[in-house]
């Protein structure tokens, strides 16, 4: 599909999605940048890519026919203000950023109308980074979101079919949907939980007799605060970005969390609570 590909961020997703590309034999060449050499080079050693691509440093036109771009929310748009106009002509843009408005907003503003951009998100992932966690199988059965643009240009829609299919032949369960539509549904389904955990840790390890607290922590507690080592430099461009999103999701559990305390305060019947243990657990398959 394509003769070359370059990777921007050799971390988790950039290198899970240069490995599963490979796998595809979508690919001729994968090419990788990183801003940190030692990053590229290790990425080099591993063969997840078979070279540096050097021409967004040199202010040249990269040759490469699909770009993307899996570094943080701000970091993407960075790069389409200021590296935009190096992307080779009908060329391929596509991000893998937690938010969609903002790129989406930078991408229309600063890319050239000949370069065709697929704003994403793999729904996949971990707390933990690096790129000796990248794995091909990283996609397979999750959710993979592409935002589809108002483009009605035969190109764009070549460009879209072909990039959704090599997401699919990955393994992961494409979804089509707005860019509206992400930033709501993901403020509820993955920001609001890693609010959740950071919370909850800084609620116990604040705490007056927080040692005590920490060597009681069982399994529960473990798994509920998996998110708090969370990396704050990726999260902080997602707060910043979704942040309406991010405030009516957490308006909706303060409600529930309220009625909750109301009823133990008072003595009540524990009704809030009972309808809150009813809810069944989504399936980790």
């Amino acid at each position: 599909m394509w003769k070359r590909a370059t990777v921007i961020g050799c971390g988790l997703i950039g290198a899970s999605f240069a490995l599963a590309l490979r796998r595809t034999g979508a690919c001729e060449r994968i090419a990788g940048w990183d801003v940190c050499a030692g990053v590229l080079d290790e990425a080099r050693r591993r063969a997840i890519i078979d070279e540096v691509d050097p021409s967004f440093a040199r202010g040249e036109v990269s040759s490469s026919e699909l770009v993307y771009l899996a570094v943080p929310v701000g970091e993407i748009i960075r790069f389409l203000r200021e590296h935009g106009r190096q992307v080779r002509r009908g060329a391929i843009v596509a991000d893998a950023g937690s938010t969609k408005v903002a790129i989406c907003r930078a991408a229309r503003a600063h890319l050239p109308k000949d370069r065709l951009f697929i704003g994403g998100h793999p729904v996949a992932g971990s707390h933990l980074r690096g790129l000796e966690r990248a794995t091909a199988d990283l996609f397979a059965g999750a959710g993979y979101v592409l935002v589809r643009e108002e483009q009605e240009t035969a190109e764009y829609d070549r460009a879209f079919s072909s990039f959704g299919a090599l997401i699919e032949r990955m393994g992961a369960r494409l979804q089509v949907m707005t860019a509206d539509e992400h930033d709501r549904a993901l403020a509820y389904t993955s920001h609001l939980p890693q609010l959740l955990a950071s919370a909850l840790a800084a609620t116990v390890e604040e705490h007056p007799a927080a040692d005590r607290l920490l060597d009681l922590v069982g399994p529960g507690y473990r798994d509920m605060t998996r998110l708090a080592a969370s990396s704050w430099t990726i999260w902080q461009d997602i707060f910043s970005t979704n942040a309406s999103n991010i405030v009516e999701a957490l308006d909706d559990l303060i409600t529930k969390l309220d009625a909750v305390r109301s009823e133990l305060r008072a003595g009540d019947a524990l009704r809030q609570a009972e309808r809150l243990f009813q809810r069944k657990a989504v399936s980790s398959g």
